[in-house]
């Protein structure tokens, strides 16, 4: 098998990223107030863009924009400066005493500085400046959203598209592949009946994953461009060990790359804007996942080999399957004709690919064993957080912790 290129890497990366937040919500939207909070939020930004005559392929944008937005404001979270005041009783190394209202000030103008940003890009594709900023106020002066739970809050552009799109790292998936980005000897385009209406632009699904990439990508590079719009250099991130060792060294990675693409490159830069306002072909997909390898870090949840990611996604339809009805059988050697792994077979059929029933149960045997334990550690620790962190630390903390977890405990 040929080696992977940088463009399959991150495009693997983001398939992982997608079905990791797949797997979460189903944890999360089992509890009814959840739903309802999620339901909420989305009416609100939809009856916005209602309102404004916003339709069709801008609204998904705008959409995504606004909920970038509300991301960054909900995040300011009243127990995370009750925390640092705890943490910081002594004063700041021992010495200066700890202020509060510095702090705050000190918070609310990377809130402001994130949300600049945030409107310049938007800007970009298409978002009007004055929509984006009058939709954001009004988003945000929303009493009933002001109250939004702590786990809803966290990644809320994230978790909120895998929720409209539950199915996005399977046809994310088949839209690389069919586009020959990546390559798998079970599809054929023959038997794709999406490949039959579809035309050579891409789906709302692709454009919306790639904005939401963007925005994990600005998140990370914002101290990046702050301090090189300040006075042309990089300011490292001070040394902090409470940050988990995998935190640690993909931040060396990220401003080592960095340097390297400072110096190397004819036109460096520290971000990539994923323009897709206009005809968005599979030729922009492939640029975008270029400056993905550049910029975008991600540790896999999900082990395995590219041949191995057909059967990591039909585990976890077999996994839904069997909560919805766990009086079918997940496989059954002698007929298998009515079984949760054949329905999720002609599933993956239908969208060109194919694979057994058996591969997919015993692929499924396997992740309920490992990776799972290890997303529900997550949502553990994601229920149990006594705060969040402003969106511009880009804490990441509960993801490493759940890499890290021996799932052996809670089999």
């Amino acid at each position: 098998m040929p080696a992977t290129t940088s463009v399959q890497k991150a495009a693997f990366d983001a398939i992982d990223s997608l079905h990791f937040s797949q797997v979460v919500m189903s944890l999360i939207c089992v509890d009814p107030v959840a739903e309802e909070w999620y339901r909420r939020i989305f009416g609100r930004i939809n009856s916005i863009l209602q309102r404004e005559g916003v339709t069709g392929k801008q609204a998904q944008i705008a959409k995504h924009y606004l909920l970038g937005a509300l991301e960054i404001y909900l995040s300011i979270d009243s127990n995370y400066f009750s925390d640092a005041v705890e943490h910081n009783s002594k004063g700041v190394d021992g010495g200066t005493p700890y202020n509060r209202e510095l702090h705050e000030k000190f918070v609310e103008h990377n809130r402001n500085c994130s949300i600049a940003m945030l409107c310049n890009i938007a800007d970009y594709n298409g978002v009007d400046r004055e929509f984006f900023f009058q939709a954001t106020e009004e988003l945000v002066n929303d009493k009933a959203l002001s109250t939004t739970p702590g786990f809803i809050r966290y990644h809320l552009t994230e978790c909120c598209y895998a929720l409209e799109y539950p199915d996005a790292p399977l046809y994310f998936y088949r839209e690389l592949v069919s586009l020959g980005i990546v390559s798998c000897g079970k599809y054929s385009p023959r038997n794709d009946q999406f490949v039959k209406g579809s035309d050579s632009e891409l789906s709302l699904l692709f454009i919306r994953a790639g904005l939401l990439f963007e925005f994990k990508m600005l998140q990370r590079a914002l101290p990046v461009i702050t301090s090189l719009n300040k006075n042309g250099t990089f300011i490292l991130p001070a040394a902090d060990l409470r940050m988990s060792h995998t935190e640690r060294k993909n931040t060396a990675d990220y401003y080592k790359r960095l340097v390297d693409i400072l110096l190397l490159e004819d036109n460096p830069s520290s971000f990539v804007v994923f323009q897709c306002k206009s005809d968005f072909s599979g030729l922009n997909a492939k640029m975008f996942l270029e400056n993905m390898s550049k910029f975008y870090f991600h540790k896999r949840m999900f082990g395995g080999t590219q041949g191995s990611w057909l059967g990591t996604l039909g585990a976890f339809y077999i996994e839904v399957s069997r909560w919805v009805e766990p009086e079918l059988a997940i496989y059954c050697e002698r007929d298998n004709s009515f079984t949760i792994s054949k329905k999720v077979s002609s599933k993956f059929m239908d969208s060109g690919f194919s694979i057994s029933s058996r591969n997919l149960y015993l692929r499924h045997k396997a992740f309920r064993k490992d990776s799972y334990s290890k997303v529900l550690y997550y949502y553990f620790l994601l229920l149990n957080r006594p705060c969040i962190f402003p969106w511009d630390i880009n804490d990441n903390s509960c993801y490493d912790m759940a890499l890290g977890f021996d799932g052996s405990e809670i089999r």
